[in-house]
């Protein structure tokens, strides 16, 4: 996986009236995975709507002690709630999940049917 390469999301900025929970959202990035600014406050969604489980994957940039921080890996079941589709909200990220450049970096081990989106409170 190259870093550098993965494409950027832009965060939807949650406003206190609100935004609409039916906005369009995004089809991940299969190569290089996607990335996002994060401000502490920030949420991933992922709506899965293929027919198996797929795991997302935040890459933790740490070490403690010399030792590596294992990242961070949720299960998206595959169409599981009454609409036919899995709908997970990952976060918020601690500075733990930034790379050098403030950015939180996913990947998806399937993008067929899944799509994504970021949020900012």
């Amino acid at each position: 996986m190259a870093y550098a390469s993965a494409v950027v999301l832009t965060p939807v900025e949650i406003a206190r009236t609100g935004i609409s929970a039916s906005d369009p959202l995004t089809a991940p990035t299969e190569t290089h995975g996607n990335k996002f600014v994060d401000n502490g406050r920030t949420l991933l969604r992922v709506l899965n709507g293929s027919v198996g489980e797929i795991t997302a994957t935040i890459y933790v940039e740490r070490l403690v002690d010399g030792l590596v921080v294992p990242d961070l890996e949720v299960t998206v079941a595959a169409t599981a709630d009454e609409d036919g589709l899995d709908d997970k909200l990952i976060g918020p990220f601690t500075s733990n999940f930034h790379q050098t450049d403030g950015y939180v970096w996913f990947t998806l081990s399937a993008v067929a049917d899944v799509t994504v989106a970021v949020y900012r409170i």
